[in-house]
């Protein structure tokens, strides 16, 4: 099989990041998002694995990659916490780890990586799949490192296949 050509540069679409998702073969979905009464509807791509619910969307002239992490940190653990996203910030390229309390008002704090990228010329297919796998990469690999450093907050398991 011979590699897909680039194309030419044009507009970042959730129409076009759903194609690349589709030809990697990662589920996602196509959301629409609540817009303020004068705004017109925001269409949020949404994906994840195990460990991460992550998603993809366009903010004026940027897409930003935005993720949680499954783990829920407790709120006497955000020295800790802080400590370990500052490590992660000072020595890594990519994504930007933070934390913030849980919405859901359980005195949780939720982790979250995040990255973006200026599309106000637009990209080609190869950018844009260059930043969204490379992204996609760089969150697991995120939070893996904060699984490594958390390891009592993993309290799921990955399927296994019984094929062997």
């Amino acid at each position: 099989m011979s590699p897909i050509p680039d194309t030419p540069v044009s507009a970042v679409t959730p129409e076009r990041l759903s194609e690349l998702l589709t030809e990697e073969g990662l589920q996602h979905r196509l959301e629409a998002a609540p817009a303020a009464a004068d705004e017109a509807t925001t269409v949020v791509v949404r994906t994840g694995f195990i460990n991460a619910a992550i998603a993809l969307s366009i903010d004026g002239d940027y897409l930003v990659a935005d993720s949680m992490w499954r783990g829920e940190v407790t709120k006497k653990d955000a020295p800790r916490l802080l400590a370990m996203v500052n490590e992660w910030n000072q020595t890594q390229y990519m994504p930007t780890l933070r934390f913030f309390e849980s919405s859901a008002g359980l005195g949780h704090l939720t982790v979250s990586a995040h990255r973006q990228i200026f599309i106000g010329e637009g990209l080609s297919r190869n950018q844009i799949g260059a930043f969204v796998m490379s992204t996609l990469d760089g969150i697991l690999r995120a939070y893996e490192w904060v699984e490594g450093q958390l390891p009592e907050l993993v309290t799921w398991e990955e399927p296994h296949s019984d094929e062997h």
